[in-house]
């Protein structure tokens, strides 16, 4: 293909963002082991690793927004410890110095939620739901560049096998002149140049044909590369050949504004700029919680062990309390008090065993809980929260900006897409008149030369118009095949090769 529907291919692709469908006629399933363009398509999207990167964007974007559920719930976490202290310290447990190695474990289940935060959760929220959207149209523009991209490689192999068919058919013509003139050289009717000058052409038309093959291996190496083909695959691939029919032009709009006005209000790259201003907003809304108050509840359960505690074990034996003494000098003890006297006389009972309180008992005794609420007040933060809404405001407008720019680029390339495509229509009908004629000069030519009325060379010159006639048709009309498709859809029409 030229140069200029190479171009026009790529910078169609990098714009088009509808989704593809491309459907052959019962014909072009006859060869089951050929690979028809929806064959093709279908392939790309279950191996092409853009698409499964893209798809991964989906992942992630379900995961942001299931964490974004999760953040309207309340937090709920379990902590234990188990640790020695050695020297002079305070017992948490038994609030007593302890000089001893202390062993201690402590168990605790704490649990906060969020009152209250400006609504962040809730613009978060938002804003997870509308990263979801836009993943998921990142992965349709996706498709249908790659789905554009296999149509354009595919599109290419069958212009090189017709190039291939065409060298063929040359080849084999000026064989069957080579044979006639070297008999009428041999019969003395016609001058050894002109064998040596048809010989000529015979080579020349072998290296079109060899330039013509090597061009379609290329094709079908992109193609084959652009699917991800195995060895295997690659070495058997072959695609289905369209009829005539199936490569049916398809009627021009006689303006690009319908086209223009569909993909506007659909395009796949147009819905995601919107989405992205939305997305900008929510940003904004989102920075400008940093300026509200927070308040936050927690509660706390836990208990702990310690190894210092101790209790005794058997009967308690008192201390005596020394009275006085008798007017005999005996003295005088109490071990007890009564409920006559005044003064209270305090006794110390003592054991003579102790054991340090089992585990269990110490987790049932010292089980503690507490309810907290914290309000958080910013004040100043170094100028972060204005800085953060600035931000966000100047992200607002480059959003606007890419939304405006992404119009026009999709406006441009359509409005550019029609105008090639009445270029292409009008230059077929140029091209379909200079092949016809070139075909009735080269007959009248071929008849000439044959009755020996003209030489060789010219006989060759004649055979090179007919070859450009027919080369610049044959591009000129899938030229014109494509960019017919590309119209189609612009205007949202199912794409196919009928």
């Amino acid at each position: 293909m030229n140069n200029s529907f190479i171009s026009h291919m790529t910078r169609f692709i990098s714009t088009a963002t509808i989704t593809l469908s491309v459907l052959f006629s019962g014909s072009l399933f006859s060869q089951d082991s050929a690979w028809s363009l929806q064959k093709c398509i279908n392939h790309a999207f279950e191996y092409n690793l853009q698409i499964k990167q893209s798809a991964l964007n989906n992942d992630r974007a379900e995961i942001g927004l299931f964490s974004a559920k999760g953040a309207f719930l309340p937090s709920l976490n379990a902590s234990g410890s188990h640790g020695y202290n050695i020297g002079m310290t305070i017992d948490p447990f038994t609030n007593e110095f302890a000089t001893d190695a202390i062993q201690s474990n402590s168990f605790g289940l704490n649990s906060g939620i969020t009152l209250y935060n400006g609504f962040k959760n809730h613009l978060n929220l938002k804003r997870a739901v509308l990263g979801v959207d836009i993943a998921m149209i990142n992965l349709e523009q996706t498709k249908n560049d790659l789905a554009l991209t296999i149509s354009a490689a595919y599109l290419n192999v069958l212009f090189q096998e017709e190039f291939v068919t065409l060298a063929t058919l040359n080849l084999e013509t000026t064989k069957r002149q080579a044979n006639r003139v070297a008999k009428l050289v041999e019969a003395g009717a016609a001058p050894q140049s002109d064998l040596l000058d048809v010989q000529a052409q015979e080579a020349s038309d072998y290296a079109s044909l060899i330039s013509s093959e090597n061009a379609q291996t290329l094709a079908k190496l992109n193609i084959v590369q652009l699917l991800q083909l195995n060895s295997a695959q690659a070495a058997t691939f072959e695609i289905v050949k369209p009829s005539d029919e199936d490569l049916e032009i398809s009627p021009l709009p006689p303006s690009s504004a319908l086209a223009i006005n569909h993909a506007l209000s659909t395009f796949p790259e147009i819905r995601a700029a919107a989405l992205s201003v939305d997305d900008a907003y929510l940003n904004l809304d989102i920075a400008k919680t940093n300026y509200l108050p927070r308040l936050f509840a927690s509660y706390n359960f836990g208990s702990g062990y310690s190894g210092n505690r101790q209790e005794p074990i058997g009967e308690p034996s008192y201390n005596m309390v020394e009275l006085g003494t008798t007017q005999d000098g005996q003295t005088v003890y109490y071990a007890g008090l009564t409920e006559s006297m005044e003064l209270a006389i305090p006794f110390a009972p003592s054991y003579n065993e102790y054991q340090t309180t089992p585990f269990g008992n110490q987790l049932s005794d010292n089980i503690n809980q507490s309810v907290f609420f914290s309000l958080s007040i910013p004040i100043f933060n170094g100028f972060a929260s204005r800085n953060s809404v600035k931000q966000a405001e100047v992200g607002i407008l480059q959003s606007k900006y890419a939304e405006e720019a992404t119009e026009q680029i999709l406006t441009q390339s359509i409005e550019s897409a029609w105008a090639d495509a009445v270029a292409a229509q009008k230059n077929l009908l140029a091209q379909e008149a200079a092949l016809a004629a070139a075909e009735l000069a080269f007959s009248n030519t071929e008849l000439r030369f044959e009755a020996g009325a003209i030489s060789a060379l010219e006989y060759a010159d004649s055979r090179a118009r007919l070859d450009n006639a027919r080369t610049n048709s044959l591009r000129t009309r899938y030229d014109l095949v494509f960019k017919s498709k590309i119209l189609d859809f612009y205007q949202g029409k199912t794409i196919t090769l009928r």
